[in-house]
Parts: structure tokens; sequence; C-alpha cells
């Protein structure tokens, strides 16, 4: 997969994690007002000015043996301090690549307050056809080519999976999304992107939600599926001009 289109990836993921994270996000803790300066100085205590006895001098101060004044060892350096290297310099970004033509997402959402195992996504992951890759998320591959049909990742912060603790790990839900152009015609991709979506919503016992966090229904389904057509329709014209 080319640095372009993992770009697009990561725009999509946090796309999904920002459309969901009012949902499933906790709230964020209100801080305790700061207090004003004038009650933190009403509150320090007035102390009376006292005269320190003249041989009194801190070890760190070097003496003027004229005044007896103590001077602060302002640009000594401390023997063990050792000099700083300097920052490297950064690599200039690529670019971005053009951005995709559409996307389409579906969710699949834990039902009435529960949430979805790791090692339950895994397995319903793994027998729907998809396999754990770049991103550290969830991709339907196309034999001999780079660029997934189809992805998944968490609907939730922080996006990605942890594939070190599907023991572990529990999230509210998925987001399954669909990234034109593909590899494959549009129409194709969002019927096996479906399929997979409504096959893991019986293994995990899911919702099945669009891309606005509503239902999914049979109009909505008619109204992508034309939209698919519409857009092969449109790419296969600009190809033949």
């Amino acid at each position: 997969m080319d640095s372009a289109t993992l770009r697009w990836i990561i725009i999509v993921i946090g796309l999904a994690i920002l459309a969901t994270i009012f949902l499933f996000g906790n709230p964020s803790k209100k801080r305790p007002p700061k207090a004003s300066r004038r009650k933190v100085q009403s509150e320090k205590v007035r102390r009376e000015p006292t005269l320190e006895p003249a041989g009194d001098v801190t070890p760190d101060m070097n003496v003027d043996g004229e005044t007896g004044q103590g001077q602060l060892p302002i640009g000594d350096t401390p023997a063990n301090t050792e000099p700083q290297a300097e920052p490297k310099p950064k690599k200039p970004r690529k670019p971005a690549g053009p951005p995709p033509d559409k996307i389409i997402t579906l969710f699949l959402m834990a039902r009435d307050n529960h949430v979805i195992a790791g090692a339950d996504l895994l397995e319903a992951a793994l027998k729907t056809g998809m396999t754990f890759g770049d991103m550290n998320i969830f991709h339907r591959t196309v034999e001999g080519i780079d660029q997934p049909a189809f992805s998944m990742a968490n609907a939730v912060k922080p996006g990605f999976f942890d594939k070190e603790a599907w023991n572990t790990f529990e999230t509210n839900g998925v987001a399954l999304f669909l990234t034109l152009p593909g590899p494959t015609l549009a129409l194709d991709g969002w019927d096996a992107m479906l399929a997979t979506a409504r096959r893991m919503a019986e293994i995990l016992q899911a919702e099945l939600h669009d891309g606005d966090h509503e239902p999914f229904t049979r109009q909505k389904e008619a109204e992508l599926r034309e939209e698919m057509r519409l857009y092969d329709r449109s790419k296969a014209r600009q190809t033949f001009t």
C-alpha cells in the first residue's frame, strides 16, 4: 500500500473516531477554577525582615572579599552536566496524494450498552475473510493488489487494535469503510462490505448502522447501491473519454 493511501486511511479512522467519540467517549472532567492572584496574595503570611549573620553564606555562592556579598554563579556550568545533543533536523513530509472520491461507512455497534470482546471480534473478522495488517486494523485484501477492497477500524479511541491484547480488549463498536476509487468496481466492493458487515453482526449480535449512526434500512441499502452504480458508470465514461 503506498503512502498516500495510508494517509487517507488514517484520516478515515480519525473521522470515524470523531463521529462516535461524543456517543461513547467519557465526558471531560471540569478543572477547578484557578484562584485569583489577589486571593493567593491575601493568603500569604506576612514575614518581618530579618538580618542574617554576616558569616553565613550559602555554599553555592561566590563571596566578594571586600563587601562580603554573595554572588550567584551565573554562567558557571556544573561539573556533572553533559552538553546536550543538538536535535536532529526533521525530514520533510511528502505531500499527501489526492483525496478519495467517496468514503462509504458502516458501523457495527454493541447492543443494549454492552461491549464487544476482543477475542470475539478477532474470531468474527477471520471467519468473514478479513486479515489483520497495515495500520493495526483489518482489511479485505484483493489478490495481487496492495490497496484493500475495504477495511475495518475501531469506532472509538484509539481507532486501531492492539494485537497483543485480544483477550482483554473491549470496544463499543467498529467501523467498516470503503474508499473509492478502489481496486474493484464500487458496486462489487460495496456488496462485499455489506455482506461482511451483516455476517459479523450476526456473529457478534451487534446492530448494523449507516454512516449517520442510524439503523441500516432497506431504503438506505437501495440508495447506496444506486449511488455505487452511478459512480461506476461515471468512471467508465471517464475511461473511454
